[in-house]
């Protein structure tokens, strides 16, 4: 992890759910298992990104490492981020488990991502940023988008609030109902505490930072996929997908 100035926000301290507990992380995998296909995902988010083989791909919060480890044994050379080292000794430990190379993963997050100016062809990153404030979210796009060469892929998913139509609250309610009942005590922490943002905010702070938004996908609203590319600020998604 990399020295950062004081005034930077500190994304090492946790907000919401504490996952520097390695019991914690656990119970995290398992309850991930039970409420998503995770294998299904991360081929589809791999199918979307369709790059060549040995192409390099950033994946910011890995968590438990499932999608880097999937991305690994399909040929790809990853590198992961998680801020909690109790997440990357576990997802270290599952790439061992299974004798992966080409995986990399390393302790730091949006803010202290270290990588050289155009060094990655995609990056990844699945409920994560909503850890964020939405002043820092503004930082960690433009550090993506910086580590990524011209042409680069950026495939984000997090919750994200409707400005349309419906009042905030009722919105959080909704969320909510979607979760199982196991997990509504951390969807509840993750409205009150975390930093999930509205439409309009995500993808404006996406164009700002130089990324050109290809496809909005809402299907599973508020839980919202951005595809996009780096490519001119300030362009209209050109599609979206319900």
């Amino acid at each position: 992890m990399n020295e950062h100035p004081a005034w930077q926000w500190n994304e090492i301290q946790q907000v919401g759910t504490d996952y520097s507990d390695v019991a914690e992380v656990e119970r995290y995998e398992q309850r991930m298992g039970e409420f998503r296909d995770l294998p299904a995902e991360d081929a589809a988010i791999l199918d979307t990104l369709a790059l060549a083989k040995g192409a390099r791909i950033l994946e910011i919060g890995t968590g438990t490492g499932h999608f880097a480890r999937a991305a690994a044994k399909a040929g790809y050379c990853v590198t992961a981020l998680d801020v909690s080292t109790a997440m990357l000794q576990y997802a270290e430990d599952r790439a061992k488990a299974d004798g992966l190379t080409g995986l990399e993963f390393r302790h730091a997050g949006f803010l202290t991502l270290s990588a050289a100016p155009s060094t990655f062809d995609a990056a990844v990153s699945v409920a994560v940023l909503h850890h964020l404030p939405d002043l820092w979210k503004a930082v960690a796009l433009a550090n993506i988008h910086r580590a990524l060469k011209p042409g680069g892929r950026f495939l984000l998913c997090d919750v994200v609030f409707s400005s349309k139509g419906r009042d905030p609250r009722v919105q959080f309610d909704a969320f909510l109902n979607t979760v199982p009942q196991s997990m509504r005590d951390g969807a509840s922490c993750h409205v009150a505490k975390e930093y999930s943002t509205l439409d309009w905010i995500m993808e404006g702070l996406l164009t700002r930072a130089g990324f050109s938004i290809e496809c909005i996908v809402d299907s599973e609203a508020p839980l919202i996929q951005y595809r996009c590319t780096t490519g001119s600020s300030g362009s209209e998604p050109t599609k979206r997908a319900y």
